[in-house]
């Protein structure tokens, strides 16, 4: 597809984000998991685009090329290890939203419900700025969201579509990690999966509590796998909230 616009980025190098200093301790012990492999992603993030290398095993291109914005507006994730950074990105960037949103925006919630939304919300924050800082100029924009047909005065509503988010970002990753090249992105994206899963957890916790529901059991299939989802899957389900358009087409399949 023809490309208008790269996204446009002034930054060179990786820099740790501004955030709240309540949130910082949160980004620096978060930062601290990962710090063995983090030079290694930034590595791989950043390099030359051009590469059209072939892996020997899997026959796919290397090829990494970043985001970019469609004459239409629409906002390529790109491809490669760097498209597939760019979907989580994304999903960070929504569920952020969503939670910043419903810690504003709630009523009729107990102090429990609303602490553990800021929570949430801390936690996406991190997994966010985590992405904005490794993907620099090749990394997606600012979205915007649409949360109008989530009920904010309904508790049920607000886990309802937390648990729901948080399973497709479990989902997501796990539909992503068998396409993912690098061995450095992959051990990141298995650290991200992980916390997804607990948050998908608590939110089905706090809907329905110590119950058959709240272990999710549904989403493991007959071969005891968990659920997984392809790119254009997630989409499906993530952008009727996401304002721009998104496209996929050009991550591995």
């Amino acid at each position: 597809m023809e490309k208008l616009n790269e996204v446009q980025s002034k930054k060179t190098t990786p820099t740790i984000p501004a955030i709240p200093s309540v949130e910082r301790r949160m980004f620096m012990r978060q930062l601290g998991l990962v710090s063995a492999t983090t030079a290694a992603f930034l590595a791989s993030c950043t390099r030359e685009v051009t590469d059209e290398s072939i892996n020997p095993k899997t026959g796919r291109s290397g090829a990494r090329v970043g985001a970019s914005i469609l004459p239409d507006g629409t906002v390529d994730l790109g491809s490669g290890d760097i498209g597939i950074s760019n979907l989580a990105f994304m999903l960070d960037q929504l569920e952020t939203a969503f939670y910043g949103t419903a810690v504003e925006k709630a009523y009729g919630i107990s102090q429990e419900d609303r602490k553990v939304l800021a929570e949430l919300h801390d936690h996406e924050l991190v997994h966010r700025e985590f992405f904005r800082g490794i993907l620099t100029n090749n990394g997606i924009p600012d979205l915007e969201f649409d949360f109008s047909g989530i009920n904010f005065g309904d508790r049920y509503a607000i886990f309802d579509a937390a648990q729901k988010f948080e399973d497709v970002g479990v989902a997501a990753f796990n539909g992503a990690g068998p396409l993912i090249q690098d061995v450095e992105v992959l051990k990141i994206a298995g650290k991200m999966v992980s916390i997804e899963a607990r948050h998908a957890t608590l939110a089905r916790y706090m809907i329905r509590p110590k119950t058959y529901f709240s272990l999710g059991h549904e989403l493991i299939d007959a071969q005891g796998r968990d659920w997984a989802l392809s790119a254009q899957e997630v989409m499906m389900k993530a952008q009727p909230f996401i304002k721009q358009k998104i496209s996929v087409a050009n991550l591995p399949k």
